[in-house]
């Protein structure tokens, strides 16, 4: 009688609340409903022309997706330069919404594009900010080098002279053509072993090559692991805009003639070293042993521990032992290489000491946050299995300077989930096998845990340095990650002529490698999002159900949850990265014959192995696996009769491909719901407060029929709608038995 009582007050009070507050409490609302203008990327060989004042949509922000408020047609007009091709693959005008989109020929080979926005559809910031337009030039720049040996003979120990000519392609460099003589040798640990081999480069004078800073020192990395080629490129080209590291080698793609038998595409790329252009400091020397130092992080195996200044690393978390080796300077006098080396072990161990919290200094004192959390982000995004203070981890130390600075992201060719990478960083031996991850999956951290224990300690017992890094996280999903999606476009446009070459070769398929790397990434940034930034959770109901629908959904452990994905509200399953699991949901309806359910689905899992089915009263009526695009499926009920309908993402015992998920949406069913979900008044999909007051103000005559569901609102079936049953959703909201 007291709960009673308490739930009579509550709906008075509620009673109380002006219209305004009711209404927020149904339907999700178009909350701060704005004007969004939009800046289309004209590629390479592209120039666009459009309304600037009218190249906008009104949108509301909602469940982290942008809400159509208007119906608005958009378009532009793209021409084309001497020598480049409209690319229709890889152009992204609204291309999550392909179906509202018309492409026509205009005049002199121009294409116009329009864009039908409907009101209440949804579109993702990512794609809003990603519209460009491409084109493929004929021709990419050309690298000759000639070499005084055959390259079969070439190895990584000795530089060999040579000569090198540069022709530019289709695109101008400011640098313009290059002839000129220098020294090339292999490079690269197991990308050497490959069959399309790296190199590194040695000018005999400063050049500026493809409009990169004048520099002696280049590289060309074949990207043999990568058939997408845009793995390293990305990173470098998107880490241009990070704050908090100073220098990211600057690169351009060449193809590349190795005594005039052609070798396929390469990245030309300057090599990471002390340099006014580069990383800007003064190197050590016997007067001054603070600074400055060019410091890679190694291991054992990739280590010549007879010419290399190593020196110890104060922990021991990775396959192979731990060390650091010294980049630059490189003395010639032997005794005082190890008086460098021995200052720099000793500082080392002090910056351990204060990150790990055994010392009474501040880490603080020894670690710069913004380039320690710009170094994180760039690895997290790449779930790079070699960033996680493994090898090719650069930093620096100034003279006079207790902090150590993160630098020049590099060689990420096995990152991004690609599906050469089939390990991981665990060492049973030591720390880290339990909490170091699968390289493929796009879930879980792989910098952040116990295989690079700095970066760990850091994220996990100091609040200020997490907290800065989900704020940074915050910013660069806003600028970089769109960049990185847009990048993928526009270097998928400038490849795609000379990639056939390149195949034809080498046996590497570009596009299905770039579609492969666009998939997972796109998963990986969801994965992220959910991890760092504060986001409103998506009801699943409101996930799954077609647009109107009122299903409800019942799911398990590993939970389906509302997600983006391609532009859609949909659910994801909840058990990427775990081994034996499975992730379900599950719907009951009573149907008559004839009457439809229909979904649709998306899978990017292992092959064979990995499966996602979909079951009716335990019959199995479609299993799917590996990789697909959106794909509908209907059932259609053979009797009358209750279904239980199961979607079900079930993983075996070991290993992970793609996404490692399957996502579901537009569940629609033909028939009619009947009572629908019991309490819900408004029809929303939910049971909430506002359910219990808008029955109430029906039972009092201040609503009509036509505004709730009768028969959902009628909980005691009683025929009629009273203040009882306006009680009854009110316990059902809060959740009193």
């Amino acid at each position: 009688m007291k709960k009673l009582r308490f739930l009579c007050a509550v709906l008075a009070a509620l009673l109380l609340l002006p219209a305004a507050s009711v209404a927020l409490a149904q339907a999700p609302p178009s909350r701060g409903a704005a004007e969004y203008p939009i800046t289309p990327i004209a590629g390479d060989g592209v120039e666009l022309s459009y309304d600037e004042s009218a190249f906008s949509l009104v949108l509301a922000p909602m469940y982290g997706m942008l809400r159509i408020e208007q119906n608005k047609t958009i378009s532009l007009t793209a021409s084309f330069g001497e020598g480049w091709t409209y690319n229709e693959q890889y152009t992204n005008f609204f291309r999550d919404h392909s179906e509202r989109v018309s492409v026509s020929n205009g005049a002199n080979g121009e294409k116009v594009f329009t864009f039908t926005a409907v009101r209440g559809e949804f579109l993702s910031a990512d794609e809003l900010a990603c519209v460009g337009v491409y084109a493929s030039p004929e021709q990419l720049p050309q690298l000759c080098i000639d070499a005084d040996l055959p390259f079969s003979q070439i190895d990584k120990e000795a530089w060999v002279t040579a000569s090198f000519t540069l022709t530019l392609g289709t695109k101008q460099f400011a640098s313009g053509d290059f002839e000129g003589t220098g020294s090339i040798k292999g490079r690269g640990n197991t990308s050497w072993g490959q069959p399309k081999k790296p190199y590194s480069i040695k000018l005999d004078s400063k050049k500026s090559l493809l409009d990169i800073p004048k520099t002696k020192k280049y590289a060309i990395v074949a990207s043999y692991s990568d058939p997408s080629f845009i793995r390293n490129y990305m990173t470098y080209k998107a880490g241009l805009m990070l704050s908090g590291i100073g220098y990211v080698p600057k690169c351009e793609f060449v193809e590349v003639y190795l005594n005039g038998s052609y070798n396929g595409i390469y990245l030309l790329v300057e090599r990471v070293d002390i340099e006014s252009n580069k990383i800007d400091i003064e190197e050590a020397s016997a007067d001054e042993l603070t600074g400055g130092y060019l410091i890679e992080k190694d291991v054992q195996d990739k280590i010549d521990f007879s010419s290399d200044l190593w020196f110890n690393c104060p922990y021991w978390a990775n396959q192979g032992k731990d060390y650091f080796v010294l980049k630059t300077p490189e003395p010639d006098d032997a005794a005082l290489a190890d008086q460098m080396r021995q200052y720099l072990e000793a500082y080392m161990q002090r910056v351990h000491n204060a990150i790990m919290g055994t010392s009474g200094a501040s880490y603080t004192q020894y670690v710069d946050v913004d380039s320690w959390i710009d170094f994180m982000i760039v690895q997290e995004l790449a779930k790079n299995v070699d960033g996680n203070m493994k090898t090719s981890c650069y930093m620096f130390k100034q003279a006079q300077d207790d902090k150590l600075y993160f630098t020049a992201p590099w060689d990420f060719d096995l990152a991004y989930g690609n599906p050469e990478t089939t390990w991981n960083n665990a060492d049973y031996q030591h720390n880290d096998y339990y909490d170091c991850p699968n390289a493929q999956s796009p879930s879980d951290f792989m910098v952040i845990n116990s295989s690079a224990p700095w970066f760990d300690k850091l994220y996990d017992d100091r609040e200020e340095f997490r907290t800065a890094l989900m704020e940074r996280y915050a910013q660069y999903r806003r600028s970089l990650v769109p960049a990185m999606f847009s990048i993928m476009d526009a270097q998928g446009a400038y490849l795609s002529a000379a990639a056939p070459r390149d195949e034809a070769l080498w046996h590497r398929y570009f596009h299905s490698g770039l579609a492969s790397l666009r998939g997972w990434f796109n998963s990986r940034v969801a994965w992220l999002d959910g991890e760092w930034l504060e986001t409103e959770p998506i009801d699943l109901d409101f996930a799954l159900n077609a647009e109107g629908g009122s299903l409800h959904f019942e799911t398990s452990a590993h939970p389906f949850t509302g997600t983006v994905i391609d532009g859609r509200i949909a659910a994801v399953s909840g058990c990427a990265g775990m081994d034996s699991a499975e992730s379900s949901v599950t719907l009951t309806l009573d149907m008559l014959e004839g009457e439809t359910l229909s979904f649709d689905y998306r899978c990017s899992t292992e092959q064979n192995y990995d499966l996602f089915t979909f079951i009716v009263n335990g019959q199995n009526k479609l299993s799917r696996s590996g990789e697909s695009s959106w794909q509908s499926y209907t059932f259609t009920a053979d009797h009358s009769g209750r279904f239980t309908f199961l979607w079900r993402y079930s993983k075996d015992y070991s290993y992970a491909s793609g996404s490692d998920c399957v996502w579901l949406d537009e569940i629609a069913y033909s028939g009619d719901t009947g009572a629908g979900l019991l309490g819900d008044a408004d029809d929303n999909g939910t049971v909430n407060v506002s359910d219990a007051l808008l029955a109430m103000r029906f039972s009092m005559g201040i609503v009509g029929e036509d505004d709730l569901n009768l028969n959902n609102a009628d909980i005691d079936a009683s025929g009629s709608v009273t203040m009882g049953d306006a009680v009854g959703i009110l316990r059902i909201a809060l959740g009193i038995d």
